[in-house]
């Protein structure tokens, strides 16, 4: 652990996971810059997560697990185009800026999302590796304090599921994912519903971005719909992303999957929109 949590900060915890857009990939110019923030953290660990190929050529997730994890500052990186923008901390910036974090406590990020992975090749779900890394960190960060509390669980996933499978019926894609997405949360809530401000665990789901789903709107329908009804059926939120541009609508990059940066930090301004929503006064009491 990183010498800034050693001084036994308590925690406010955002629970972050799904793939890349969750991960964060969006680059380009932004109309406000993220300025990092020392009441605003994350936690991270060094997996390593890559892909390799077996011997037929298929991909598979290549990840140390358990690894050392580390507690920092959170800051958007910057990489070969730029700085790379992350929903997770506009919906902290928010979080900290409408007075719901006390003068005696932190927020903490849990960084759990892996970019290109889902439930089809058995890396989310409950049993499987993803998962088990999700409550690894997430029983980490509970453990720097007993009085640590998750405050809200970000998702975002379900481009992987809409091409993994291409054999698939729309209905088969809706309720494969249904299944194992529902059985996911509803472990996640029973582990970990005692460990927060509100009464239910805010659970709060997006879509996809634009210009990739135009162009795989069927399959895409079918695991939207399974993550809308899930998310919804634990008293949860699902985020529209309708107008959101991609990387490359902004940059002309070429990549049409990813959120571009501005519109990461629209999409974390709207999933902490939907989180005011659904406590309705709640959280501040509870606190």
């Amino acid at each position: 652990m990183s010498s800034i949590s050693k001084v036994m900060e308590i925690y406010d915890i955002i629970v972050l996971a799904g793939q890349s857009n969750a991960e964060g990939y969006g680059v380009g110019e932004v109309s406000e810059e993220y300025r990092k923030d020392e009441r605003v953290l994350w936690l991270n660990d060094r997996a390593a997560a890559h892909f390799e190929k077996d011997e037929n050529g298929n991909d598979f997730l290549s990840l140390n697990y358990p690894a050392e994890t580390e507690i920092s500052i959170a800051d958007e990186p910057t990489g070969a185009q730029g700085k790379t923008g992350k929903l997770a901390l506009s919906f902290a910036k928010c979080y900290v800026k409408s007075g719901l974090l006390k003068p005696n406590r932190k927020l903490l990020i849990v960084n759990a999302a892996v970019g290109g992975t889902g439930f089809a090749r058995n890396e989310w779900g409950v049993g499987n590796v993803l998962y088990k890394r999700l409550c690894y960190l997430t029983d980490t960060a509970l453990g720097e304090n007993e009085n640590n509390k998750i405050v809200a669980f970000l998702w975002h996933q379900g481009e992987c599921d809409s091409v993994e499978n291409a054999q698939y019926s729309r209905e088969e894609r809706y309720q494969t994912h249904k299944r194992n997405l529902t059985a996911m949360f509803g472990d996640f809530l029973q582990k970990y519903s005692a460990r927060c401000f509100a009464e239910k665990l805010p659970m709060i789901a997006g879509g996809f971005c634009d210009e990739w789903y135009r162009k795989n709107k069927t399959q895409s329908d079918a695991v939207l719909q399974a993550i809308r009804e899930t998310v919804e059926s634990v008293g949860g939120a699902f985020v529209e992303t309708q107008g959101l541009l991609s990387n490359n609508q902004k940059t002309g990059n070429g990549d049409d999957i990813h959120f571009c940066r501005e519109s990461l930090h629209i999409l974390g301004k709207r999933y902490f929109e939907a989180f005011k929503a659904m406590q309705k006064g709640k959280l501040n009491e509870s606190i």
